[in-house]
């Protein structure tokens, strides 16, 4: 077996925290969030926390990030030159690809998602309320997302701070 296919088989335990970790703390976080249902719902019934702040400011931050990670695909996929090019079709790339896309996906769906919570204002005020579950899921959504751009972000960070090797001539 060819050296980097060997490494290509290897998983370790950072690969699998890198993969993973979005869609755990997300869940870790939902989790919480109806754990805690009396504290938070008690916020939002007493007025200091507004459900229709929360709504824009996610709905904003989805669009956001969609356009950020549809950027980073663009420029991923159209350099054919320089240290990007020299990952392709490695598994690091392939795993970025997959990290870039999953970011687009869940910004598209957060953003969807959050239009009839704008537009209908579900109650918070008890967290034993079907507003509350389904605000609790779709903020579920978001930390996964969130935390999915995080990774990507981070990712993306690492593979442009490696300089290309520029030819100055013979």
């Amino acid at each position: 077996m060819p050296d980097n296919q060997q490494n290509d088989s290897k998983l370790s335990f950072s690969l699998l925290f890198e993969q993973w970790s979005p869609l755990g703390f997300a869940l870790v976080g939902g989790f919480l969030l109806f754990v805690f249902s009396g504290g938070i719902s008690g916020e939002f019934a007493s007025g200091r926390w507004k459900s229709q702040g929360l709504y824009g400011a996610i709905f904003g931050w989805a669009a956001i990030q969609t356009g950020f990670a549809f950027a980073v695909y663009g420029f991923v996929v159209g350099k054919s030159d320089g240290f990007i090019a020299a990952l392709r079709g490695t598994r690091a790339m392939r795993l970025f690809i997959g990290y870039i896309k999953r970011a687009i996906y869940s910004g598209f769906i957060l953003t969807f998602a959050t239009i009839p919570l704008i537009v209908t204002e579900p109650g918070l005020i008890s967290g034993d309320s079907w507003g509350y579950r389904a605000v609790a899921v779709w903020f579920t959504i978001f930390l996964w997302s969130f935390l999915a751009f995080l990774r990507l972000a981070f990712n993306f960070g690492k593979i442009v701070s490696v300089p290309d090797k520029h030819f100055n001539g013979a």
